[in-house]
């Protein structure tokens, strides 16, 4: 089964794909939604980096996401940038990506390790050497997942 494609409702408000790809890198955070055993909803903000057309993720060994992505793969994830309430116009500015895909653990070591080199290169640049530190200290106890993207949307109100 393939990410659903709904048609964009307000039109004049749907971001290019190359608009909605580059939203996906530059946002600091997102949201990632999976579905579990039961059919229930779950909804978890982590951070992510974007390398190869690729989202990259990482979380501890075990709890309710892996849980669920362990029963099915596929995942939406969510990004939302810019926004700022506008009470005198009851709106909102902002700009979101949506993503459609599915979440394959990376089990690779060299792979796991450039994931988290990215994700700590995005996030804490200034930092390398705690990076490196933590990523030795910590390997064992983190899980990666790759998040195939199958489906980028993007909206705004400028």
């Amino acid at each position: 089964m393939s990410a659903p494609n709904f048609p964009m409702r307000r039109r004049e408000r749907e971001l290019t794909s190359a608009e909605a790809w580059a939203l996906l890198a530059q946002a600091e955070f997102g949201v990632l939604a999976t579905v579990g055993y039961d059919g229930w909803p779950y909804a978890v903000p982590v951070n992510h980096v974007l390398v190869d057309g690729a989202l990259f993720l990482h979380s501890a060994t075990e709890g309710h996401k892996l849980d669920n992505l362990a029963g099915d793969a596929r995942v939406s994830y969510c990004v939302v940038t810019q926004a700022e309430v506008l009470p005198e116009e009851l709106s909102t500015r902002y700009q979101s990506a949506i993503v459609f895909g599915r979440a394959v653990q990376v089990h690779d070591a060299e792979a796991r390790v450039a994931a988290l080199q990215a994700i700590g290169q995005r996030f804490a640049a200034q930092h390398p050497e705690q990076v490196r530190e933590g990523i030795a200290k910590n390997l064992a106890r983190v899980t990666v997942f790759r998040i195939e993207i199958e489906r980028v949307t993007g909206k705004a109100r400028r």
